[in-house]
């Protein structure tokens, strides 16, 4: 996706400025954009790619994080998408 990169910096840019105008107490850094980019080639989702790098954020962080997002990338509805992002990977080893 060619404006995806774009997308997502104006969203981290979103996202630093009200944090520098104490809106919010939680960033995007350059390295959580770089792993968004990097899960985005494995997956092809924009959404299942952010979720998984923002899963670290509490659930009210998450949930403004991710509908900031929408503003900035119209391709993307986060309420058609729930269920694939509520879907677990099992990380467990084969045994």
């Amino acid at each position: 996706d060619d404006g995806f990169a774009e997308k997502l910096s104006n969203w981290a840019e979103s996202i630093r400025k009200t944090y520098l105008d104490g809106g919010c107490d939680e960033i995007i850094s350059t390295r959580r954009l770089v792993h968004i980019v990097k899960a985005f080639g494995i997956f092809e989702d924009k959404l299942m790619a952010i979720n998984l790098c923002i899963a670290r954020f509490d659930e009210e962080t998450k949930t403004s994080f991710l509908d900031l997002y929408t503003k900035h990338d119209e391709t993307v509805d986060v309420d058609s998408e729930v269920e694939a992002s509520d879907a677990t990977i099992d990380f467990t080893p084969f045994q």
